[in-house]
This record gives C-alpha cells, structure tokens and sequence, in this order.
C-alpha cells in the first residue's frame, strides 16, 4: 500500500480561517511555536521511516531558513505553500 503524507507549515494566527482575525502586519508580535512543533514532527517521522512533503508558507521560510533546510537534509520534499 501506497501513502502520501503532506504537511502545512504555518503557525496558528497564519491559517486562512484567521486571515480577517489576524492581519499579516501583525504576524512579528505572535510567538511562533510552528518551528518546535515541525521539528517534534520530524522526529515523529524519522523514527517510523517515513517522507513527507511539507508545504512551507514563505514568510517562515524567509524568517526560518534553517527550519527549512532541516527538513530538506532529513530526506523530505521541500514545496511552496505562498507567502503569507
């Protein structure tokens, strides 16, 4: 059997359902917690053996290039999900 797992990487104020609530302007006075959680998400993966794509928004992987690179360097598909 065949799967595909595809991840978005956003945080929780980035998610269209808070594109009114939560103007773009506003994003640097969040917390992120978006990087730790991948990063558990990551290791989650790594212990089962399993690929992934993740579908990274371009703000974070602007503000976060090494989280990016990270999952790139552990064998998973790197995919654009817009800017913000």
């Amino acid at each position: 059997m065949t799967s595909f797992l595809t991840i978005d990487v956003e945080d929780w104020f980035q998610v269209e359902n808070m594109k009114g609530v939560i103007a773009y302007n506003q994003w640097e006075s969040y917390k992120i917690r978006v990087v730790d959680n991948i990063k558990k998400i990551l290791d989650v993966l790594a212990s089962f053996n399993i690929k992934a794509t993740f579908f990274v928004l371009g703000w974070l992987a602007e503000k976060y290039p090494g989280l990016v690179r990270e999952i790139h360097e552990r064998g998973h598909e790197v995919a654009s999900h817009g800017y913000a």
